[in-house]
């Protein structure tokens, strides 16, 4: 991913006196709005990109992957939003891991859309129609997992739901196993080399968004405990 250098954040803040704490909890909840908001663009193109991978559909991958720049000017802005509330509000305790929190969020958002790019750029040296259905089912199955468990991730986010990270985990094991699959095919199929290395990538991209999710998720347990499970 590339990023436009931005303005420094702080500069306007040189000589202004901290604010006072009744916004902190506003400003936070507007942090958890913008989290949510820029984590629904990249779930809600997860299972669109998947069907555009398998069936070949370049104009329709093209598009997914040119939204991707609105999701990393979000997450910019949000990560940008959050070091100013650090500067203004000065939070302690639970409040600042929550901030922390939101920021490792942030990221994890940011890479998920950077891996579902990677998979619309695929086709650029895959054409996934001419492979077997077995192999197609299998990274059929990786979409969809990969995005219910990322969508787990952020609903737990939004409850605040502390065991919700144990269920995801559990959950992550298929993506896991999806992923051996897909790998124990290419081994003992009749694939090219390029097709077998983009294969295995795409499951890799997969997995990962599914992580990310996972992650998301034990990042309430850190704003709840202070622990990072």
């Amino acid at each position: 991913m590339s990023r436009d250098v931005p303005d420094d954040p702080f500069a306007a803040l040189e000589g202004e006196p901290p604010q006072g704490r009744p916004l902190l909890q506003e400003a936070m909840d507007e942090c958890d709005r913008r989290l949510k908001a820029v984590a629904d663009l990249v779930s809600d193109a997860i299972g669109p990109m998947t069907e555009a991978f398998l069936s070949g559909d370049t104009l329709t991958a093209q598009k997914l992957v040119a939204a991707d720049r609105e999701i990393d000017v979000r997450c910019q802005e949000l990560e940008e939003m959050g070091f100013v509330l650090i500067a203004r509000q000065g939070p302690v305790a639970r409040d600042l891991r929550r901030v922390i929190a939101i920021l490792r969020c942030v990221n994890d958002v940011l890479r998920s859309g950077d891996l579902l790019r990677h998979v619309g750029e695929s086709l650029r040296w895959i054409h996934p129609p001419s492979l077997n259905p077995k192999l197609r089912e299998t990274v059929q199955q990786l979409g969809t997992i990969s995005q219910q468990l990322f969508e787990g991730g952020v609903e737990a986010w939004m409850s605040q739901d502390a065991l919700a990270a144990n269920e995801l985990e559990d959950a992550d094991d298929q993506v896991d196993l999806l992923q051996k699959v897909l790998l124990t095919d290419l081994y003992t199929g009749e694939q090219s080399v390029e097709e077998a290395v983009s294969l295995a990538l795409i499951a890799r991209y997969y997995e990962r968004i599914a992580d990310h999710g996972v992650e998301i998720a034990r990042q309430v347990s850190f704003v709840v405990t202070g622990d990072r499970v």
